[in-house]
Order: structure tokens, then C-alpha cells, then sequence
């Protein structure tokens, strides 16, 4: 099991709530009453567990007989495999919430009320039954978040303030109590060096650096190491920042190239993860981008076996789509073929497995294969697989109107699960 983080917009009855901006302490407060949802169902997001139970995200907006349509959201769970689902969230339009699952009884929620100031984190340990809520009151609108917990104890929430000025700012915060107690430990604001960035600059980043280098989306392998995924401002590269403090100093962390590429960057498309949990062995995913922004684009996948103090580049491959790995060796890519955004004609694509960590890859000989489902523009925008056989995928058009397929063979043949709440 691989605790994964899902990036979620809901509205929750918060309770009673107690705070200021730099500690936060929690409260006994009654699950949230789910709303009552239509039959149809449109995900944002799915996180499965294991064979039978997940959590998945319901989209809020879809494009119906030409309009676009707000209906509510929440967030659900399953104890069959997908075949049925449950709200245990109700949702609302304007708030955002982050959720990390951890388990299928264990989940945290991060509520940004509508008024953006006002951040709730809430827990749950038996599958959403019951919660505790702990709010930090801020001075600031947040815009975003993300929550990372190695462990049930210890756990990292991000907030990333609304900023402007071409500038990427975070506050870091930390929790060593499962979430009912959360203490600010770094901020972008302790250096305004921090929210403007030059690529000159990167050299003096190698080093420690007591402040909080930008904000982004954030995972750690245990309680002191951590990485930071951003980019100084929303014009310049993403870089990787690790932290081997628990978040009191960071340092930017070099993926070199592949000895095959040339005049580019690399820039790390998401976080990296680790096998088993806490574990040495870990990967990260990556995209070259050539100077010239010619066709030579590809993805980089990157092994470490110490723990993410270094990475090694394996060989690249031109396949630009959704991963999902379950062991350090195991995982899979969707690799669509090029075509028309927004366009309504199939998507044409192929999965590949990989049983060497993306040493090298091979195409999933397909019976039944995705493509087949992927008749009206949708094309895949999530895998997640449990194991070598069971799996699952969203596809979405652009319209946000989505489809859960399922396989239990591996991705060999995947079938249409009929979407439906359970009572």
C-alpha cells in the first residue's frame, strides 16, 4: 500500500473549531451529512487500497446539453471494487479540500472555506464514519494545498497563499499527532529572495537553506526526509527540493541527464515514491524538455536505491502519458497518440508495463483494450493499479464527463463499470 495524494474541492460542516495562524489544535465533531447525489457520476480522482476498497472524488462540473452543469461533489468510498459507492464528504461548488488517504480506514481532509482564510484540516480512522477537526485561521486567501503523512502520527500540510507578481510562496506546517495539533515550521516569507527566481540562482540553492524555497506539492518517505516538488514562479522550470530535517532546511536536488539527451532540462513531473513504504528503493518520474522545444520530448524515469539521496536516469522513452507504479519495478504507462484537444474522434493509445522500474518497456497486448472505450475524445487521465493484475482508470472527455474502467489481468482487458451510490 501506497498512500497517494488526491487534489479535491468540497464543502464540510466544520463544528467547532479552535486555531490561529501558527497552532492548531482538534476537536470531537460529527461526520459530515452527505448531500444527496444524482445517479450519474463523474470522477475527479481515484485512489484504490487494495482489490475491493478506494476512495474516489466526484467532479463537480460537467458539460450537459450545452450548458455547463454544477452539481454536487463529494467525496466517496467503495468496499467492492468500484462496483458502488458511498459519500462520505458532501461538496460545494467555491471550497477547495485536499485529501490524502492512507488506508481504507484512515484520511485526512484539508477544507478551504469559501471565504479563503478559514483552513480546517479533518481525520477520520474509520472510513469517514466519525471526525476531528483542527483549523487554522490565516491571514491570508489560500489558494491551494497538499497533505503528506508517511505515517499515521507524523504528517506535512502546505498551504500556498494567493500570490501575484510572478511568485510561488508557501507555508509549511507539521503535525505529530495524527492531525489534532499543527504548528508552522517554515514559510517563503522568511527570505523574499525565495519568491522571485533566476536560473543563475540555482547554484547557491545546493546548499541547506533555512527557509521554505517556494510552494508546491510535497511527499515524505518518513518523518525527517521530505521533497518539495515547484518552481520559483509560474514562469520558470520545476525543480525537486529535499529536506532531511523534517522542513527547517531545504536543498535542490540535480537529476542528471540521460547520457542520450542534449541540450535541455529536466523538469520532475510529480513526486517521488517509495517501495515498500519508507522505504530505500523509490522512483520519480520526469520529462525532458529539448531548448529548441523541437518534437524531442520524452519521459525520464529515475531509480534510487538510497532512499532518494541519488537518483540514476533510466533509458528514455517517447511515451508522454499517466504512470502508476506499485513496486519500485512494476508500472505501467498510457501513452495516447497525438491528437486534437478538444477533439470528439477516438483517442488512439497504448499501455506499457515495465518490470524493471522503466529500464525498458513492452505494450500490454490488449483483448479488450482501453482504446476500445475511448470512442468520443476521452482519453485516460488516471491509472492505479493494486497489484499485478487488478487495476483501474478514469478516462474524461472534455466535457469532464468520465468513464471507470476496470481490468484483473494485469490491463490485458479492461471492462465499463456501471457507476452507482450505494444507500
Amino acid at each position: 500500500m501506497n498512500p497517494k495524494i488526491l487534489v479535491c474541492f468540497a464543502i464540510i460542516s466544520s463544528g467547532a473549531l479552535l486555531g490561529c495562524s501558527n497552532v492548531a489544535r482538534g476537536d470531537e465533531v460529527s461526520g459530515p451529512k452527505p448531500a444527496q447525489l444524482s445517479p450519474a457520476l463523474e470522477f475527479d480522482s481515484l485512489h484504490m487500497i487494495d482489490r475491493e476498497n478506494g476512495w474516489a472524488k466526484r467532479a463537480a462540473a460537467v458539460f450537459r446539453t450545452n450548458t455547463w452543469v454544477f452539481d454536487a461533489k463529494a467525496i466517496l468510498r467503495t468496499t467492492d471494487g468500484g462496483k458502488s459507492w458511498k459519500s462520505v464528504l458532501s461538496a460545494g461548488p467555491k471550497d477547495k479540500l485536499i485529501s490524502f488517504f492512507y488506508d481504507s480506514e484512515t484520511a485526512w481532509v484539508t477544507a478551504v472555506f469559501d471565504e479563503a482564510t478559514n483552513v480546517t484540516v479533518f481525520r477520520t480512522r474509520d472510513g469517514g464514519r466519525s471526525w476531528v477537526s483542527a483549523d487554522l485561521r490565516q491571514s491570508k486567501w489560500i489558494q491551494d494545498c497538499c497533505l503528506a503523512f508517511p505515517e499515521t502520527r507524523a504528517g506535512w500540510l502546505m498551504l500556498i497563499p494567493d500570490h501575484g507578481m510572478n511568485s510561488s510562496p508557501g507555508d509549511l506546517y507539521r503535525t505529530d499527532d495524527g492531525g489534532a495539533n499543527w504548528r508552522r515550521v517554515n514559510s517563503t516569507g522568511a527570505s523574499s529572495r525565495a519568491w522571485i527566481w533566476e536560473d543563475a540562482a540555482l547554484p547557491e540553492f545546493k546548499d541547506r537553506h533555512p527557509y521554505l524555497v517556494c510552494g508546491g506539492a510535497i511527499a515524505f518517505r518518513n518523518a525527517p526526509t521530505g521533497w518539495l516538488c515547484g518552481s520559483m514562479a509560474s514562469t520558470t522550470p520545476g525543480f525537486l527540493f529535499m529536506t532531511e530535517d523534517a522542513g527547517l532546511t531545504w536543498q535542490v536536488q540535480t537529476l542528471p541527464l540521460p547520457s542520450s539527451l542534449h541540450d535541455g532540462r529536466i523538469e520532475p513531473t510529480g513526486l517521488p515514491h517509495f517501495f515498500p513504504m519508507g522505504g530505500n528503493d523509490g522512483i520519480v518520474g520526469a520529462q525532458f524538455w529539448p531548448t529548441d522545444y523541437s518534437t524531442n520530448f520524452c519521459t525520464v524515469i529515475y531509480r534510487t536505491h538510497d532512499g532518494g539521496l541519488s537518483w540514476q536516469p533510466t533509458t528514455p522513452v517517447k511515451y508522454m502519458g499517466v504512470l502508476d507504479f506499485i513496486t519500485a519495478r512494476k508500472g505501467w504507462i498510457w501513452s495516447p497518440r497525438p491528437h486534437s484537444t478538444g477533439s470528439t474522434v477516438p483517442v488512439k493509445g497504448i499501455l506499457y508495463s515495465t518490470d524493471d522500474g522503466g529500464a525498458s518497456w513492452r505494450p500490454v497486448r490488449a483483448e479488450k483494450s482501453m482504446e476500445d472505450y475511448l470512442t468520443h475524445g476521452e482519453d485516460i487521465v488516471r491509472l492505479d493499479f493494486v497489484d499485478d493484475e487488478y487495476g483501474w482508470a478514469i478516462a474524461r472527455d472534455g466535457h469532464n464527463l468520465t468513464q471507470l474502467l476496470k481490468t484483473t489481468d494485469g490491463g490485458v482487458t479492461w471492462t465499463k463499470l456501471a457507476l452507482k451510490i450505494a444507500p
